[in-house]
């Protein structure tokens, strides 16, 4: 209701300033002191306020035409204008927030600095900006996430989790200096983000399609890396994934961790591995990979 109130107000206020124009100077006068007394009346609800008072800002700043920034010393969100923008942009800084804290719990920092989220307007910038589709919902260029729009993934049910899972890839190629493999970047990230029900239930759709998703090693690699087909890259995805969790059955996330920290301080692929799981990385991927399990096919 207060909502409704304030946008009542923006509207009147608006009328009252094209009635003054040609008024003379004391009509302009008038017309500034509405438009100054309507920009202090558009405030967000208390309700909006009080998870903005834990996020420390340092910027915070709204443009109707430009859209805002909101940013503390560690995340910048970068969001366009809209109706509903003020409550998109407080609820995914708080995803963000959540989402780094848990990555710098499980993995460590995604950058040396302030990590950058840039939210497209619609899914027609996401293309542009990115070169990917609307089933691909994040793209990482240098200390920047560039995401479809906010508003979007939350009616999706996505945001928490992709938030997430982007942060989490930051972090893995900060720490391995990036030369983590992309199969393990990507599966590590879903695991930690909590991904998993839903690259099972993405792939019961290429299942039920009778489409094989015991799919090779390089198979994976080839998929993940060109990542524009959506049907390859969720199997992919999920290949990767099972990937993991069978690593998981003789090892530890720890140890995982690790590994990427040896490739971040220079080891090869076989040192690294060798010291983190005993055995190379070859004789790793022989045992791990998914398209040599019994009965491995269309399933």
């Amino acid at each position: 209701m207060k909502r409704a109130s304030n946008i009542v107000v923006i509207l009147l206020a608006v009328v009252l300033s094209v009635s003054l124009i040609g008024c003379g100077k004391s009509g302009k006068e008038k017309a500034k002191k509405g438009a100054k007394s309507t920009k202090e009346e558009f405030k967000m609800p208390d309700s909006l306020l009080t998870p903005i008072a834990s996020y420390n800002l340092v910027r915070d700043d709204y443009h109707p035409i430009k859209g805002g920034v909101m940013a503390n010393e560690e995340i910048e969100l970068q969001y366009p204008a809209s109706n509903i923008a003020r409550y998109i942009a407080v609820k995914t800084f708080g995803l963000a927030r959540d989402g780094l804290n848990l990555v710098k719990e499980k993995i460590g920092p995604p950058a040396d600095g302030r990590v950058v989220l840039i939210g497209a307007k619609d899914l027609d910038e996401y293309k542009l900006l990115t070169r990917k589709e609307w089933w691909y919902y994040g793209v990482i260029k240098g200390d920047t996430i560039y995401f479809e729009p906010f508003d979007i993934m939350i009616k999706r049910s996505i945001a928490k989790v992709s938030i997430a899972q982007k942060l989490a890839q930051m972090a893995l190629i900060h720490k391995s200096k990036g030369r983590i493999p992309i199969w393990m970047r990507e599966a590590i990230a879903s695991y930690v983000a909590g991904e998993g029900d839903i690259l099972k239930m993405q792939a019961n759709e290429f299942r039920y399609d009778n489409m094989n998703l015991n799919i090779s090693p390089d198979e994976i690699k080839s998929a993940l890396t060109k990542a524009v087909n959506r049907a390859d890259t969720r199997i992919a995805f999920y290949a990767a994934y099972r990937m993991l969790g069978k690593l998981l059955e003789f090892s530890t996330m720890d140890h995982v961790v690790e590994f990427v920290d040896y490739l971040g301080q220079g080891l090869d692929m076989d040192k690294a591995s060798k010291k983190a799981f005993g055995m190379d990385y070859n004789a790793l991927i022989d045992r791990i990979r998914v398209d040599r399990e019994a009965g491995a096919g269309k399933k």
